[in-house]
């Protein structure tokens, strides 16, 4: 039964594809929008959809729930938008023109690293901006990894990469770890490795984030300290339509070897953290706010209606 429901997907899939592919790319990204904000306003008394505004306001991002209402509701937009786009950016966005498309804003030491790969490089991000998008930019000047949870349907697995989404990024499943032929890949390849770390982990380092204390995931800090290739944090956000900005804040990180193992990955994971956050405050409404971030924290006291 469970096969026959996993071909049905598949066949619808299939067929959205189909006429997907009739669109005009400019359309990807505001259709999507369109589905995302209307299917958020459509269920917005959902626990889902109040995470999303409670998660706004706990962050501070504002005092309003007005205002948190909008920007939660932007964000899933922009989540299924740009995950749309992301399906037909190879069509406009190739190995020989991505300059046109993206703008660098990173430290030159970073730009180098990134763009003339001597070693193996660690990229902390999460769910922010258009990191589906991103990885046909790095893919263009060299190999790219990422640590992903494969699909449950192997039929939908397959079409999806059939269709070169994510960019023919390799993808190492997320239940394995960093260990295999992929890994050594990595390292032997001078690849580039993303983790996003900014979901709730509950045996993670409780580090300050939006100034409440959470527990973050220690993937990319713990892959440093075993392997020492450096970190960068940063993101890939959308400015307009088919056009993009990477973003790295500060120079390369690396752990400070005089420490103990345990206080430099709690030291090092709160570094990266509070890093990413700069990000985010760059961008709030391309952020994805709807998982559980701030669990057992309380809204604050000031919430304006």
């Amino acid at each position: 039964m469970t096969r026959a429901l996993y071909y049905l997907q598949f066949l619808l899939l299939a067929g959205l594809w189909w006429l997907y592919r009739l669109m005009p790319v400019r359309w990807a990204y505001p259709i999507g929008w369109g589905v995302g904000a209307g299917a958020f306003s459509l269920f917005h008394r959902c626990k889902r959809a109040q995470t999303a505004i409670d998660n706004v306001l706990i962050a501070g991002i504002t005092k309003s729930r007005a205002e948190a209402y909008r920007i939660a509701r932007f964000s899933v937009g922009h989540f299924v938008g740009h995950v749309c786009e992301a399906l037909r950016i190879s069509d406009r966005v190739t190995k020989e023109n991505w300059r046109d498309h993206v703008k660098l804003e990173m430290d030159p030491e970073v730009e180098k690293l990134v763009f003339q790969p001597t070693c193996p490089v660690i990229l902390a991000t999460g769910h922010l901006g258009a990191w589906e998008a991103g990885i046909t930019a790095i893919t263009s000047v060299r190999p790219f990894f990422a640590v992903a949870r494969l699909m449950d349907n192997p039929f939908l697995q397959r079409f999806l990469n059939r269709h070169n989404f994510r960019g023919g990024a390799t993808i190492i499943p997320k239940q394995r770890g960093f260990r295999g032929e992929a890994m050594r890949r990595w390292r032997n390849q001078n690849a580039a490795l993303a983790i996003l770390f900014d979901q709730h982990c509950s045996h993670g380092a409780p580090v300050p984030f939006f100034g409440h204390t959470v527990e973050v995931y220690t993937s990319p800090a713990r892959l440093h300290l075993s392997t020492g290739a450096p970190i960068l944090v940063g993101g890939f956000l959308r400015t307009r339509p088919l056009q993009y900005k990477m973003v790295a804040i500060g120079k390369p990180i690396l752990a400070k070897p005089d420490l103990p193992h345990d206080e430099a990955l709690r030291v090092l994971t709160a570094e990266l953290i509070a890093r990413f956050e700069q990000v985010i405050r760059m961008a709030p409404e391309q952020y994805l706010w709807i998982h559980r971030r701030f669990r057992g924290i309380p809204l604050p006291a000031d919430v304006e209606p």
